[in-house]
């Protein structure tokens, strides 16, 4: 979805030049070209920003700016003024009103451009952060989040929380997950989202790093991963936007490792894209295939580009999902791994199983295969059974 562009100036010449550009370089723009044609706008379309010019007829740009913020809804839109060079004043009382940032006329396109994607890279993350923020509410307070820290439990109980309650309901599939936490919290997770037309989002992931930050950033790409599912991308470009936010927003020795595809039961297809996740298998008859259509890991290269892949879904096809806490689980007596293709054996072996028991048949095989020692990574399974006509 193109970001919205709110461009309001009463020079005809520049507003048109300005819509231009901008709607070349992909953003939706809105014009108005009074003060009180501005705000109107604002409320109608609730832009992404707003180039507001400060001397204007009717309503100049200070007024624009105070009714702004002086509105719930409308007071976190950023603004960028448009101002004549010399009038450093009115500069300072538009920043002091409450504007983000000022370019002056006449202005350089490029540097325009440059200024509006400085600003959009910052409420970018704000967009998807906040809707995390009132999920947990006072977690997030200052205490809340002094407490979170101390307390490993409580971020249990959130993780926990966040996973899905119960399995989807998708005609004519069986699905399945479960997720096991070498400590209290985790950072793997699994989601299945709701999709339109009757079609399921299906996600695992790995977040490489230990304890309170990995777990952090996973409930942060959940959440994130929620609300760009739900612009219905391909699941190349969902992960493509995944990886600029983390990007941005996250050190490089934090990475994540992902599967995200979209199972669609009218078309019997199944969509994905991996980002260099552990292969989920598909098992048509006797046969097991590796879906390894995808990319890179997110959030250390801000070039990386993913490819998607849609599959067939057969009557009596299976896929199982898995990442790497279970195939790099090791024998306690010599360090043997568990490996892929002692799992791809019990896969095979007990694919007729129901899709929850299917699950914890590898998990059974897998504490019989490692012994007594201590669990060193977290454990993530999915299943989805395509159920015989």
């Amino acid at each position: 979805m193109a970001e919205k562009i709110l461009a309001v100036d009463d020079e005809i010449d520049i507003l048109q030049l300005v819509e231009m550009t901008l709607t070349s370089d992909g953003f939706e723009v809105i014009t108005a070209s009074n003060g009180i044609e501005a705000l109107e706008q604002a409320k109608v379309h609730m832009p992404d920003l707003i180039l507001l010019d400060l001397m204007m007829p009717e309503m100049d740009g200070f007024e624009v700016i105070k009714h702004l913020k002086q509105t719930p809804e409308m007071r976190d839109i950023p603004v960028i003024m448009l101002t004549a060079r010399a009038q450093t004043h009115e500069r300072i009382e538009g920043l002091s009103a409450g504007a983000d940032d000022y370019i002056t006329k006449p202005f350089e396109l490029e540097e325009l451009k440059l200024r509006i994607e400085s600003i959009l890279a910052h409420t970018r993350k704000t967009k998807y952060i906040n809707p995390l923020v009132g999920a947990l509410g006072d977690w997030f307070t200052e205490d809340g989040v002094e407490q979170f820290a101390e307390h490993l439990r409580a971020a249990s109980a959130i993780q926990q929380h966040l996973l899905p309650q119960s399995e989807p309901e998708l005609a004519g599939f069986d699905i399945s997950g479960l997720l096991e936490s070498s400590m209290l919290i985790s950072g793997d997770f699994y989601d299945f989202v709701p999709l339109e037309d009757d079609r399921l989002g299906i996600v695992i992931a790995d977040v490489r790093g230990k304890g309170i930050p990995a777990a952090l950033l996973m409930v942060m790409i959940r959440t994130s991963l929620r609300l760009v599912c739900r612009e219905d991308m391909s699941p190349s470009s969902v992960l493509k936007r995944v990886n600029d936010l983390l990007v941005i927003d996250t050190a490089p020795d934090f990475f994540v490792t992902m599967v995200y595809g979209i199972l669609d039961p009218n078309s019997m297809t199944f969509t994905y894209s991996n980002a260099g996740h552990c292969y989920p298998l598909l098992l048509r008859g006797e046969k097991i295939e590796e879906l390894q259509t995808g990319g890179m890991i997110l959030g250390c290269f801000g070039f990386a580009e993913f490819e998607t892949e849609t599959i067939e879904i057969e009557s009596g096809n299976k896929i199982l999902f898995y990442t790497d806490g279970l195939t790099e689980a090791e024998f306690e007596a010599d360090g043997e791994f568990y490996g892929e293709e002692r799992l791809k054996r019990v896969f095979k072996e007990n694919n007729n199983l129901p899709a929850d028991e299917l699950c914890r048949k590898i998990r059974e095989d897998l504490s019989s295969f490692c012994g007594t020692g201590q669990q060193k990574d977290d454990i993530t399974i999915v299943a989805i059974k395509s159920r015989k006509s």
